[in-house]
């Protein structure tokens, strides 16, 4: 880890002050906010720090190892990149420096179909560590091609999300201006100014556009053919039919991500899912919901060992990835501390976030006596 960082940012807090200071406020507030009054967000907070681990001081010590497997895969860490969208509003470049930094670090990254890089670039920049996360389109040729194009790039592990039915009310975003596509205003205009290092970075690479998806698009260049093609054809609502569908035409690893309760958990594993990643959406699409943190355990135990149980939402430390160990996970995402990173540091900003939670996570293994993080349950208070 380098040193001069460290000084600058010695935990996600630091990059999440830091990137407040570097990009405009559209942006900060595209990365922090939540739906409606932020009450998931809120609660996710308080629901993880309710999680409480029990240190065995006379058992043996063993210096923790970090390293997992998972789905096939062997990584350096049970912690991966969340699906992150519009990653080139927050930094230019954004994901790819993600993907270049999880591949370094041998840790899974996670494309979102509404990213900033194509499917062929971040796998070029993420090789073997690349999976993809699938909104699935209603036009089925489009999805049909954008599974072709998965395939032909080697990519194992499809992400379906299923807890965006509809778009989002969020309130900072919607008095920000922010739109998807995002538009250029005067306020946008003013906000930018103020912070000259993201202006002329984004000068320098152009205005970001969802890449994955530029294919599909009839003017790539037109806001409003972007806005319509988001609105009508990408967003499908997923339901049962549409997994069982997505089933019988992915041969990979299927991954269904925004699992929140037990009965949703069963309905998934009986029609063939290899993976289930308990998830609020870190707060951003439903006020009202539980925090996975709540429901993680109660849908392990109802889906047995079976099936691979991944959490996401809230993760601020390696605190908190040990927690979800704790709770039974095998793997936990997160997404805001990594936007935070490129935001706070550019590309050494992608690397020294995954270092701090890499960091933080091995000390709490050390200080509980846990030397593989397939046994952190065992330290569940």
């Amino acid at each position: 880890m380098v040193q001069a960082l460290i000084r600058k940012s010695a935990c996600v807090a630091d990059l999440k002050k830091r990137a407040k200071r570097r990009i405009p406020k559209f942006a900060f507030d595209y990365i922090e906010g939540g739906c409606n009054s932020e009450l998931a967000i809120k609660n996710n907070r308080e629901a993880l720090d309710d999680v409480f681990l029990r240190p065995e001081y006379l058992q043996s010590y063993n210096k923790p190892e970090l390293g997992i497997e998972l789905l096939g895969q062997k990584y350096s860490a049970p912690f991966g990149i969340a699906p992150l969208g519009l990653t080139g509003l927050v930094w230019p470049d954004a994901s790819a420096m993600h993907a270049r930094a999880a591949l370094k670090s041998n840790i899974p990254f996670v494309l979102s179909t509404v990213s900033t890089i194509s499917i062929e670039d971040a796998a070029k920049n993420a090789k073997e560590n690349f999976w993809f996360q699938l909104y699935p389109p209603a036009d089925e040729e489009i999805l049909d091609d954008m599974l072709d194009r998965l395939r032909k790039v080697g990519c194992q592990n499809l992400v379906v999300t299923v807890d965006v039915p509809t778009p989002s009310r969020r309130i900072s975003a919607i008095k920000s201006g922010l739109a998807v596509p995002p538009k250029i205003t005067l306020k946008s205009i003013l906000e930018s100014v103020v912070r000259p290092q993201w202006s002329i970075n984004t000068v320098l690479a152009g205005l970001p556009q969802f890449a994955t998806l530029r294919p599909y698009i009839k003017d790539a260049t037109n806001i409003e053919d972007i806005a319509t093609f988001i609105r009508v054809t990408l967003r499908d609502v997923v339901d049962e039919n549409t997994l069982k569908s997505l089933r019988k035409k992915w041969q990979g690893n299927l991954i269904i991500k925004g699992i929140s309760h037990a009965d949703d958990a069963i309905a998934v594993k009986e029609l063939g899912a290899d993976g289930i990643i308990v998830s609020n959406h870190g707060g951003r699409q439903l006020d009202a919901s539980l925090p996975p943190a709540e429901t993680l355990s109660e849908i392990i135990d109802s889906v047995g060992s079976d099936i691979t149980v991944m959490a996401d939402s809230g993760v601020e430390t390696g605190v908190d990835i040990a927690r979800y160990l704790a709770l039974g996970a095998e793997c936990v995402f997160a997404g805001r501390a990594f936007l935070y990173g490129v935001a706070a540091h550019g590309e050494q900003g992608a690397e020294h976030s995954i270092d701090l939670l890499k960091d933080e996570l091995e000390q709490v293994m050390s200080q509980v006596h846990c030397g593989i993080p397939g046994l952190m349950h065992q330290h569940l208070e």
